[in-house]
């Protein structure tokens, strides 16, 4: 192998990705992560968090906190359904539909700054490669 060393590379682009998003979000980046994936998908599909943990990795047990912190803040709500007691969708409310427009905006931009400058082609050849490493580890 050569001397480069892959993860430290990522590592350092996520560090920094994570912090811009921070600063955009007042220290709210995972919340708004959380909260940007079931604006996303709602109505249009049932979100559960089993969903949220599968699309952004993040354990069961993390999530289950990030969840009760935005309902604390009356970003979401969790709905009961009827055919399972234990299972709860978990919808957004009013608010928080009203920061979509915002959270989109400060997306947009971080991707915006992120990759000024890369060619369209060579960003699909790192979405490509980074999609084989997440898949290279899974377990």
């Amino acid at each position: 192998m050569d001397d480069i060393q892959y993860t430290k590379w990522i590592l350092r682009l996520s560090n920094q990705v994570r912090r811009i998003f921070n600063t955009y979000t007042n220290n709210k980046g995972t919340q708004t992560r959380i909260l940007y994936f079931v604006l996303s998908n709602y109505p249009q599909k049932d979100i559960y968090q089993k969903d949220i943990e599968a699309e952004l990795n993040i354990r069961s047990s993390s999530i289950s906190v990030f969840l009760k912190k935005l309902e604390e803040q009356e970003l979401i709500i969790k709905e009961k359904v009827p055919f399972d007691d234990r299972l709860k969708r978990i919808c957004p409310t009013s608010t928080s539909m009203k920061l979509k427009k915002e959270i989109d905006k400060d997306i947009l931009s971080l991707e915006t700054k992120m990759i000024y400058g890369i060619s369209q082609k060579n960003l699909n050849i790192f979405v490509e490669v980074l999609k084989k490493m997440i898949k290279n580890l899974e377990v």
